[in-house]
């Protein structure tokens, strides 16, 4: 009986030929300088994650790369200091009268071994490393000069009334993969100095590799093309999931609905809010309208898996995917492109999430093609 039981077992399918330091080197395009120092940063990267080195794995980092810097581990951002400029005068300017002399005293101000102003410096800004240094700078003056300079409680509280003065800072994602600063440092954990610590590897070459390859592929999902992964690497952990489930919900509730893969309203800090989305109010409809046996409690509980692989195993998942075949007589596709849009200080134009996916998609085919004319060895 157990070994009938046994033959009945699926074999794992075979594994794809791992891509060696040699055919990496080759998948970099050509007029990158020195392929073999990118190659070996992303086949160490992967290594250090514990994720095999297909071709498909090689080149999604590959074409992430390509897509964020060009190859380039500190990217330099056109007009940064003017963008800048904008963002401190728009925040002065929101603190009152008291708000422009408060920081413009402060942007007087030295960094110990600086013979230039915080301001000065500011202006001639050019990469994002500069400027991220210039902020980390300028915050440690402010918790620990400023306050003996500048006895004024009500100068120095200012700049603190309506936001914390590093939320100021534009570099929000860095290094070559432009991956979350917030997701590399929860990755790296430790104390303030180890958090200092991951800022600057991230625009080092394997550092800003290392931690987006963690990003873009140390997660488990049923995708069936890296297009949904490289969304997801964008917009959020199984946007295109979500925003698949959205689809079904409103078309199910006929309430419609933003597919942005957020099924819960979240603070800036990405935490979720208590007030409900119109994602959440769009499945509680669905509840009462196909699925009374779950209980409204049921579905909260449910949707706080939704950045979670553990979420396709719940009871409000399943209903959905069921009533959806049953309703519509189609099978509810697994993911599909969010509606996202991005905005960054960093960027001129506005630019979306889609678009994003379909950019970095073009790149991946073009790098699986200088992989299939790889010469490969004889079976």
């Amino acid at each position: 009986m157990l070994a009938a039981c046994a033959r009945n077992v699926r074999p794992a399918p075979p594994l794809p030929p791992r891509v060696t330091a040699e055919e990496a080197q080759k998948l970099v395009p050509p007029d990158v300088k020195d392929r073999e120092g990118w190659a070996q940063d992303v086949l160490a990267a992967l290594e250090a994650h514990r994720l095999y080195p297909s071709a498909e794995a090689v080149c999604s980092v590959m074409a992430v790369i390509e897509q964020e810097s060009g190859f380039q581990a500190n990217p330099p951002v056109p007009g940064l200091a003017r963008i800048v400029q904008q963002r401190l005068e728009a925040y002065s300017d929101k603190l009152g009268p008291l708000g422009p002399p408060a920081l413009k005293a402060l942007l007087n101000g030295k960094a110990p071994g600086q013979t230039r102003t915080f301001e000065q410096r500011l202006q001639q800004v050019k990469t994002e490393r500069d400027l991220d240094r210039i902020f980390r700078e300028l915050l440690e003056y402010y918790e620990t000069e400023y306050p003996k300079t500048y006895t004024a409680a009500q100068l120095a509280s200012a700049l603190f009334k309506s936001t914390r003065l590093e939320d100021l800072n534009p570099i929000t994602t860095a290094g070559s993969m432009q991956v979350s600063v917030r997701f590399a440092e929860e990755l790296a954990g430790g104390d303030e100095r180890a958090l200092q610590r991951v800022r600057e590897e991230l625009y080092t070459r394997g550092g800003g590799v290392y931690y987006g390859a963690a990003r873009l592929l140390g997660y488990e999902a049923h995708y069936s093309d890296p297009l949904y992964r490289f969304a997801d690497y964008n917009a959020g952990f199984y946007t295109s999931r979500n925003a698949a489930l959205q689809q079904q919900v409103s078309r199910l509730t006929g309430l419609e609905l933003v597919q942005d893969g957020d099924l819960l309203a979240y603070d800036k800090q990405g935490e979720p809010l208590d007030q409900d989305s119109n994602s959440l109010k769009a499945l509680l409809a669905f509840r009462q309208r196909y699925a009374q046996d779950l209980s409204e409690r049921r579905v909260r509980k449910d949707v706080l898996k939704e950045k979670e692989l553990g979420f396709e195993e719940t009871d409000t998942w399943t209903a959905i995917k069921r009533t959806y075949q049953e309703v519509t007589g189609e099978p509810p596709e697994y993911a599909r492109l969010p509606t996202v849009v991005i905005r960054s200080p960093k960027m001129s134009t506005e630019r979306s999430t889609a678009w994003f996916a379909q950019s970095v998609n073009k790149r991946y085919l073009r790098c699986m093609g200088r992989y299939a004319a790889l010469p490969k060895p004889a079976p």
